[in-house]
Order: structure tokens, then sequence, then C-alpha cells
């Protein structure tokens, strides 16, 4: 049998090092371009929160075998705020938290006087994570426990304890 020498049998695995970084970066970026809508899951339209809830807008989202109305926290400000100081969501079922990148922000029950349950969403509207949140209503952000998700989430749902999990994928209402 022939000896190779060392100088090709190099080029050989420099080559093929190269073509398996290549094929590597053209499947990150098919699967990127897969991820267009990604984050974006479409809910039924929003509409301005009946009061006390101004500052928030509502919708319906699909979650389990449910539709559910919720208030929807997609701003800073408001994602701060929360459901402080809320001692009854009605006409609301929950609040949705909705980020516009993936969030590993974590959540507090500071002036939140009711226990919630709160599943933490992928892009796709996936529950990546879940907890049960004890009320903390004469804390502040510094001396209330803190929740966060295991995972990166895009969406986070809060719905009052015992109220029904939220297990399956979140999504828009049927018509």
């Amino acid at each position: 049998m022939a000896r190779v020498p060392a100088k090709v049998r190099t080029a050989v695995a420099f080559v093929v090092a190269l073509g398996a970084l290549a094929g590597m970066i053209a499947l990150v970026v098919r699967i990127r371009s897969d991820e267009s809508g990604v984050g974006h899951l479409s809910f039924a339209s929003s509409r301005p929160a009946a009061s006390p809830f101004g500052d928030f807008s509502e919708t319906r989202v699909a979650v389990d075998s449910r539709c559910v109305r919720v208030l929807v926290a997609s701003s800073e400000s408001q994602r701060v705020q929360g459901l402080r100081d809320v001692r009854s969501l009605a006409p609301y079922q929950g609040m949705l938290f909705v980020y516009p990148g993936d969030s590993n922000a974590h959540f507090t029950m500071a002036g939140t006087p009711t226990p919630l349950d709160i599943t933490f969403f992928s892009a796709r509207g996936v529950p990546v994570d879940h907890a049960r949140m004890t009320p903390c209503p004469a804390g502040n952000d510094a001396t209330c426990p803190e929740y966060a998700s295991k995972q990166a989430y895009r969406y986070a749902l809060e719905l009052p304890a015992g109220s029904g999990s939220a297990s399956g994928a979140l999504g828009a209402c049927a018509a």
C-alpha cells in the first residue's frame, strides 16, 4: 500500500473541514429563513381594554381547548405594571405579556394580592415553562421572590391560580 504524504492528508482534512463548515452555515441560514414569522403569532385583533385597564389593550387567545379574553402588556411600562394592585381581573381572564424578541425577564408578585399561574411560551407559541406565583402584596421588586422561565420565551400568560392549566400551545381563537 502506498503511503500518502502528510501534506496531502492535511490538505484533504482541511477541505473536508471547510466543506463541513460551509454545510453548517447553509443549514443555519435555511433555519433562520424559515423563522421569518416567528414571534409574531396572530391573535384576534386587539382593541383598547375596558376601564380600569385603559392603559392596556385586550385580545382573545386560544390556549388548550379554550378561548380566553386577556389584557395585553406589550410595552415595557405595561409589562412592569402587570397586574400589580389588581384585585379583580373581570371582565378578563388573564394577562398576556408580549416581548419583541426572546426574553429571560423575571417576574415578581410585588404589590400583587392574587395568586397567579404563569406559563411561558416560545416564539412559536409552544409552552416552555410554568410556575405558580404567590402574592407579595406588601413587598417590592427587591424583596419579593422572582419567577423565571428555565428557557427563553416570547410570551408569558398569567391566569388566576387554579383556573386551569395552560399546557397547550398559544394561538388565535377559532372564528
